[in-house]
């Protein structure tokens, strides 16, 4: 699969999907609103940890002021992993940057594809959710 992968919200939901799509040699760019949080990923990498085991993966970590250089290659596919109050900003800034056949994935528990859609419009917006599975002792 040779597509660009964009994350845009790099917290619990988005760094742990696109940390593992990179992980698997996947092209993905994290783009989170936390300098803190970027500069430490672009300094020491992506931790991750669950039923895939313990990872520190290298990943390409932009912080917002550096999402204008995503102009120069197209993101195929765009994933929105923020909170539900931050869809509407997060779809209007990647939506710029998308491929012409590229698309947006929500990965809010289907809950805000009528927000991305007016922005983009339904034949570039997918809805998602994710399921995990606990184990007690």
């Amino acid at each position: 699969m040779d597509k660009r992968i964009a994350f845009i919200g790099a917290g619990g939901v988005g760094g742990y999907v696109g940390g593992h799509l990179a992980r698997s040699g996947q092209d993905v760019t994290l783009i989170d609103p936390w300098p803190e949080h970027i500069n430490y990923m672009k300094q020491h990498g992506l931790k991750l940890s669950g039923t895939q085991g313990e990872h520190t993966v290298s990943v390409n970590a932009l912080h917002l002021h550096e999402v204008q250089s995503l102009y120069k290659t197209p993101i195929d596919i765009a994933f929105i992993c923020t909170k539900s109050y931050d869809t509407e900003w997060a779809t209007m800034m990647i939506s710029q940057y998308l491929a012409p056949d590229g698309f947006v994935i929500s990965l809010q528990n289907s809950i805000n594809e009528d927000r991305i859609a007016t922005i983009v419009g339904w034949g570039k917006v997918v809805g998602g959710c994710l399921s995990f599975k606990t184990t007690h002792s």
